[in-house]
């Protein structure tokens, strides 16, 4: 596990890098645990002693590889959000020559799969942290989504395109906030998939 997202803020907490194939697997074993407590628990129950026992890792360990809890956290997220950012890619790549409807259709089903194979992205999406890398990282995110509505056919204007950019992450804070509820979740997440569908296929029927 690269811990590190490569298009990560320089600012944003550094975890120390493993020199051996050992220290890489101790820092795989970490992260693995500090993500299935923040999924379980939340960010702010966690502790970096539950972390290494679950690792099963001296807790110096743990701190030597990974200093504060926040830096930890940020390096998780950063991993969780270059995952997100692929699969939005990828997404452009299937959805070209598509209706908006039907990229928002698709959109939502790979958000909704992404928030399903990382719970502890809802847990960790709002902690403090370095604001710069977190200012990067939104404004990659919204010019993704704009270029997914800016190729459908017929298609979106680009100020429209622009706007879902901001409205389609701020849709997703809702079902990113039921950690824990995963069937409301799901429902959440089809019923804002149906009105954005819906929205954009009245739009091109106008």
């Amino acid at each position: 596990m690269s811990m590190v997202s490569e298009k990560a803020s320089a600012k944003m907490p550094q975890p120390r890098a493993p020199r051996q194939k050992r220290g890489h697997d101790r820092v795989a074993a970490l992260a693995a645990s500090a993500t299935e407590l923040f999924a379980e628990k939340g960010y702010d129950a966690t502790t970096m002693t539950e972390i290494a026992a679950r690792a099963g890792a001296a807790i110096g360990t743990l701190y030597l590889f990974f200093p504060t809890k926040e830096g930890l956290a940020q390096a998780i997220l950063a991993e969780h959000a270059e995952e997100l950012s692929t699969r939005l890619d990828a997404l452009r790549e299937r959805t070209s020559g598509l209706d908006a409807a039907a990229i928002a259709d698709a959109l939502f089903s790979v958000l909704g799969d992404f928030m399903a194979s990382h719970p502890a992205y809802s847990a960790l999406v709002d902690i403090p942290g370095d604001d710069v890398w977190r200012r990067s990282m939104r404004a990659r995110r919204r010019q993704q989504i704009a270029a997914l509505f800016a190729g459908p056919e017929p298609a979106v204007p680009p100020a429209q395109a622009e706007r879902l950019a901001v409205i389609v992450p701020q849709m997703m804070r809702i079902p990113l906030a039921l950690v824990g509820e995963k069937r409301l979740r799901d429902g959440v997440l089809e019923e804002l998939k149906l009105m954005l569908s819906r929205h954009l296929g009245a739009d091109a029927e106008r």
